[in-house]
């Protein structure tokens, strides 16, 4: 199981709240840090809006690209 404070997480986190990824790495990253921990999107939101800087922008664009990268997987 991946940690979650590793600078890896931390890294993704930063670039999903910034809009930084490509749908790709925004799945793998949201399954790798979240799902397999038995974790979702509202925790990707509370790390963001607790955890960081980034502010309600960070957690409506990591919201957004989240949603937005499931959507489009699922209408492969």
């Amino acid at each position: 199981m991946e940690n979650r404070t590793s600078d890896e997480m931390k890294i993704w986190l930063f670039d999903v709240a910034n809009g930084n990824l490509t749908d790709e790495a925004v799945l793998k990253g949201f399954l790798k840090y979240y799902v397999c921990q038995d974790m979702a999107l509202s925790d990707v939101k509370r790390d963001i809006l607790y955890r960081t800087s980034y502010g309600t922008t960070g957690v409506q664009k990591a919201e957004t690209a989240v949603k937005g990268a499931l959507y489009k997987y699922l209408e492969q």
